[in-house]
């Protein structure tokens, strides 16, 4: 379907059913410099079950212009999961063919966007352990191909895989399997930032992991995890990068009596510090989930998911936030205190000032960048309005801490909200 930009108006929609008529869906959606949409999902075919298919639709007119499938020899569960299109507008999609023994093995296609035809595929075993695996693509400004993916490490458990093809013939150039210890790390979206390099978010040991990679070589450069106020489960599902090359993390996160909430995370981009984080919880204090997220033109931070309720059950949720590089304004209801500080970058003092909606207990420190608390600001009850909280700049031990970044961190019932701020010399 696609719909104007401005009034919302629906300007063509298109159905698709196979001649079976038997479980066709999409998976993802990417354009073209010319708005053309290419989708990759799963078709049905006579004698060969669900197949990996992928289609190109007309701009203007929603017309189906090409399709393609792609099966494996086992003729089982196989199907498409994402696709990214280059610049020079062909599209490359990943997915995963269900082999004899229940195995799946993963693949990348490169389509040449005007006929349709196959420009080069690389099929990859053992990567994979199942058909119930997931994979995402994207391709950087030089047209080469970064696929990433789930595999299994055995005593590492699950780990994140990464490989870059070369965009012309599909030559492998590098592979990265990450780990941390023994904890399941397991991938929920990845994206490039304008560099080409592979930023990918998920979750390890139940907290938020959001793991930047090199793109000339694939080695991993920051690694930044999250853990919510009851220290439980916390997911992310999607990342974006800002117009200033911030990363943006979104997902589900155990909250204090709320259950899951919308947790979002603005991390700077060269360290993976972060500067600020806002959650979400709905009005009933039911599930609230993230699934996407996305910077518009105007700065805009959208967040989409869902947020639960009992009247009407799973219902459409949309954020938005403004994003002032680490001054994350939610614009939505319930949300927690805002944390401020100015000013900043500081020397010799800063006020740290928010606003109560009630009273409550609060908690308000200073973490140096390793994760380390320097000092307690506050940590007790705190009444109903503005709160004002100067800081010196010294840590708990009364020395003057060194010059440089560090994360102010303010906890309520209602959730966290976090501030970076810069000791000047």
């Amino acid at each position: 379907m696609k719909l104007d930009g401005g009034t919302g108006e629906v300007l063509w929609s298109l159905h698709y059913a196979s001649p079976g008529a038997e479980n066709e869906s999409t998976y993802a959606l990417a354009l073209d410099s010319q708005g053309n949409a290419y989708i990759t999902g799963r078709a049905w075919v006579s004698d060969r079950e669900d197949e990996f298919a992928t289609f190109k639709i007309d701009a203007f007119t929603g017309d189906i212009l090409w399709d393609e499938t792609e099966g494996g020899a086992a003729h089982l569960d196989d199907r498409g999961l994402d696709i990214d299109v280059g610049p020079d507008d062909n599209p490359v999609a990943i997915g995963l063919l269900q082999n004899a023994d229940a195995s799946a093995t993963l693949m990348v296609v490169k389509y040449d966007g005007a006929s349709g035809g196959i420009a080069w595929a690389v099929a990859t075993q053992e990567l994979v352990n199942d058909q119930t695996g997931d994979g995402w693509v994207a391709v950087d400004a030089a047209g080469d191909v970064i696929a990433c993916c789930k595999t299994w490490g055995g005593s590492t458990s699950f780990d994140i895989a990464l490989i870059k093809y070369d965009g012309d013939d599909g030559t492998e150039l590098w592979s990265e399997v990450y780990s941390i210890g023994t904890a399941a790390d397991d991938p929920a979206d990845m994206v490039l930032d304008d560099a080409g390099n592979p930023i990918v978010v998920g979750v390890t040991a139940g907290d938020y992991l959001t793991v930047k990679f090199g793109g000339v070589d694939g080695d991993p450069l920051w690694t930044s995890t999250y853990e919510g106020p009851q220290g439980w489960y916390d997911m992310a599902n999607c990342v974006a990068v800002g117009d200033q090359g911030e990363i943006l993390v979104s997902g589900f996160s155990d909250g204090t009596g709320t259950s899951w909430d919308v947790a979002t995370i603005g991390y700077e981009p060269e360290f993976g510090a972060e500067n600020w984080s806002l959650r979400y919880d709905g009005a009933e204090n039911l599930t609230d989930e993230a699934k996407d997220i996305f910077m518009t033109a105007q700065g805009e931070v959208l967040v989409a998911g869902y947020c639960y309720s009992n009247g009407s059950g799973m219902d459409q949720l949309v954020l938005s936030y403004d994003n002032d590089f680490g001054t994350g304004v939610e614009t939505t209801p319930a949300a927690p205190a805002r944390l401020a500080a100015a000013p900043n970058p500081f020397n010799p003092s800063t006020t740290f000032s928010f606003e109560l909606a009630a009273a409550a207990r609060v908690e308000l420190a200073v973490y140096d960048l390793a994760g380390r608390r320097v000092a307690t600001l506050l940590d007790g009850h705190g009444n109903a309005g503005p709160q004002r909280i100067d800081w010196s700049g010294r840590g708990d031990d009364g020395g003057r801490l060194p010059s440089g970044a560090y994360l102010a961190r303010l906890v309520t019932e209602r959730g966290v909200s976090s501030r970076k701020v810069v000791l000047a010399k």
